[in-house]
């Protein structure tokens, strides 16, 4: 870290509030949803039980519940938000930690909540033979996306013992790897939510309900908005001041988790 003191107004700026604010805000949108999702499944539809979609939405729901959890346990108490001058070794070391943990549960997050969408394409459209095998190569391609992950971040990010004697110069560097999984991340957001699109304009109703069912399936594009963002913020992370910098990368990545799941659920309730 740097030794030599910033100017007072600098050293008093702080993101911690915008980060507890916009870490908090999902949490009872996809417990409401998901919640009123079961509900709709079990309580109003004659002798019903849960499908492959509705498991792994709740999957989905509970990882991005434990990841903004861990967010607002290893975020502001421990410098996220702060200019890391400001951060003292330590808590730099527990904030690195939580954000490790953090990115696991955001992986298993985006995957089960695409996958749950995809599964319920498969339920919905199965009629369409090429649709239905459309559904279950991208499926499999998304078991792929996250298993790469997890590999990488058990065996490719920098090892848990370097972050005890590290400072935020180490870990601002991006993997073409990681350049890679995050492309990828929103080429399948692209195709997933456009995917149903073709086969609804051909179903024979009206074209206001046509056009109601394309919009429905189609507001996952806000998730494909967010994770687009994100990605610029991605190429754009050159800072070492990681714990203010990455405030913006986090709401994000916070955000699109909802959006997955919100979008899960839409199309049930």
């Amino acid at each position: 870290m740097n030794t030599s003191m910033p100017d007072p107004a600098y050293l008093a700026e702080s993101r911690a509030t915008e980060v507890i604010i916009w870490f908090s805000i999902p949490i009872p949108i996809i417990v409401l949803t998901t919640i009123l999702r079961l509900y709709v499944r079990l309580a109003t539809i004659p002798r019903s039980r849960l499908k492959y979609d509705d498991y792994l939405i709740v999957c989905a729901a509970i990882a991005s519940l434990t990841a903004s959890a861990l967010g607002l346990a290893f975020g502001p108490p421990y410098g996220f938000g702060q200019h890391l001058v400001l951060v003292p070794p330590d808590h730099f070391k527990m904030f690195m930690m939580g954000n490790y943990i953090f990115s696991h549960f955001y992986n298993l997050a985006i995957a089960t909540a695409k996958l749950s969408v995809l599964a319920l394409y498969h339920r919905l459209f199965w009629v369409k033979l090429w649709f239905r095998r459309l559904v279950i190569i991208t499926s499999v391609f998304v078991t792929v996306w996250l298993l790469s992950m997890e590999l990488f971040l058990l065996f490719g990010w920098q090892p848990i013992s370097d972050w005890w004697s590290g400072t935020g110069e180490d870990f601002v560097h991006i993997t073409p790897f990681g350049y890679f999984a995050n492309i990828t991340n929103l080429l399948t957001n692209l195709l997933i939510f456009a995917m149903p699109i073709p086969v609804i304009l051909k179903i024979q109703i009206n074209l206001n309900k046509r056009i109601g069912m394309c919009f429905l399936f189609s507001f996952g594009l806000g998730t494909c908005i967010i994770s687009a963002v994100r990605l610029f913020w991605i190429f754009s992370l050159l800072s070492t001041d990681i714990t203010w910098d990455q405030v913006p990368l986090g709401v994000l990545s916070v955000w699109e988790m909802c959006m997955g799941v919100l979008c899960g659920n839409l199309p049930v309730v």
